[in-house]
């Protein structure tokens, strides 16, 4: 698991009063970990004391390799891939989504030029491949 991948854009917002709860949410996982062959739990590219220490949505995000960005009212209205390879990043964005707004997207692409984006609905997370069309 775990190849390159970039950021290409984003429309990405969780209100402030649903920061805390976007937090516990993310803080709920410890415990899914896989194991892999060395019977070690973890999740990739993340360690797991790390975001549940957290005392703070942007803490526990910087953990899994993402960073928020946020207006001056503490809702969040942006964020940005800090990470080189995929990693389990589809986890957090499914514990986090019903606090997401609606219609948030974040769009990658692979080291294939592979496109998807990830698409909130209010409730999870989808994963969307596009249809590209040549004019």
């Amino acid at each position: 698991m775990g190849f390159y991948m970039e950021q290409r854009d984003t429309n990405f917002a969780i209100k402030a009063e649903n920061k805390e709860k976007a937090l516990e949410a993310i803080k709920n996982l410890a415990g899914e970990e896989t194991i892999d062959d060395g019977n070690e739990k973890h999740f990739s590219w993340v360690d797991t004391k790390g975001f549940v220490n957290a005392t703070t949505l942007e803490e526990a995000m910087d953990e899994w390799r993402w960073e928020i960005q946020k207006d001056d009212k503490g809702n969040v209205n942006d964020i940005c891939f800090t990470g080189e390879k995929l990693g389990d990043d589809e986890i957090v964005f499914d514990a986090i989504a019903p606090y997401v707004e609606k219609g948030s997207t974040i769009e990658m692409m692979g080291e294939d030029g592979v496109l998807w984006r990830w698409l909130f609905d209010g409730k999870k997370c989808r994963e969307q491949t596009p249809i590209i069309n040549w004019i």
